[in-house]
């Protein structure tokens, strides 16, 4: 009986990591998608300090950041070049929006 119950839970367990990972390949698919994810990300502070000085804040930060991680691995099982290739786009667009940008003289 829990022999059966395991083989049970490891292909629900699969089903769930199958559904997931073709979730966000659709999402990830669309520019607002893509979007989307880049804010989510950056929100969740990963390449930021945790640590606040509070204990409360420190451990709030580190579950940001823990689900960061979590988002991240999910799009690296996926597909392992499609962070990179999100971050690039992050990296691009934010080059676009600098060279837009008029630069006054202060003389």
């Amino acid at each position: 009986m829990t022999d059966q119950l395991t083989e049970k839970l490891s292909a629900d367990d699969q089903l769930n990591r199958d559904r997931v990972q073709l979730d966000l390949e659709a999402v990830l698919r669309l520019p607002q998608g893509r979007r989307v994810l880049l804010m989510i990300l950056e929100r969740c502070g990963i390449y930021r300090s945790a640590y606040t000085g509070d204990r409360q804040a420190t451990d709030f930060r580190l579950g940001e950041q823990n689900v960061g991680l979590w988002l991240i691995a999910q799009i690296e099982m996926m597909n392992p070049t499609e962070y990179p290739a999100l971050l690039l786009d992050r990296a691009r667009k934010m080059i676009e929006e600098t060279a837009s940008v008029p630069v006054v003289d202060e003389e």
